[in-house]
């Protein structure tokens, strides 16, 4: 194996086990408990990239599926993908993918540093509203609510604690990036 493959692999696996323990940490508002581990899910697809940032948070989502708690309720298992957060945890995938997608083509497209701050911020964006999107549409089918009342569940109580945690990752994952010699 070559030290590539071998830092993507640990990279993936810290990717993981960051959404892991900050999915436990979470405010227990009803039905959908807000918690940290979208902070993960940006950090997984800004320094894992598309393919390796969605496979992070599929690794994780077979975590649970196999009944290891790492969930804001500390549960784990079948029925929580059939709960009614089943739809954000499965939209962690797509978040994770689309981030990597946005931020790559801005961080390889320009040079200068504002410019790949705006691409990071966006990438996060659409990776927010790709997972809102998932967990409205299942929340939806699962309470047989309207759109309007899914999204006064699903996406209004989040979107002020979504902008801070963003501009956190705006500022923490290019010294990580730094760190892990990626940027």
């Amino acid at each position: 194996m070559s030290k590539i493959q071998i830092k993507t692999i640990v990279l993936c696996a810290f990717c993981c086990a960051l959404t892991c323990i900050l999915s436990m940490i979470s405010i227990p508002i009803q039905p959908i408990p807000i918690t940290m581990a979208t902070v993960a899910v940006y950090i997984s697809g800004v320094i894992m990239g598309p393919k390796y940032g969605a496979i992070s948070q599929l690794v994780y989502l077979i975590l649970v599926l196999v009944g290891l708690p790492f969930t804001s309720k500390l549960v784990g298992g079948v029925a929580v993908f059939v709960g009614p957060t089943a739809g954000f945890l499965i939209g962690y995938v797509p978040m994770a993918s689309v981030i990597g997608l946005v931020y790559c083509y801005f961080k390889n497209k320009f040079d200068k540093n504002s410019t790949k701050i705006f691409g990071l911020v966006l990438a996060m964006i659409l990776g927010t509203f790709v997972c809102y999107l998932c967990g409205l549409l299942w929340y939806m089918i699962y309470s047989s609510v309207d759109i309007y009342s899914a999204f006064v569940v699903c996406v209004l109580p989040f979107l002020i604690g979504d902008a801070i945690k963003i501009a956190f990752v705006a500022v923490f994952a290019p010294k990580l990036e730094k760190i892990l010699k990626l940027g």
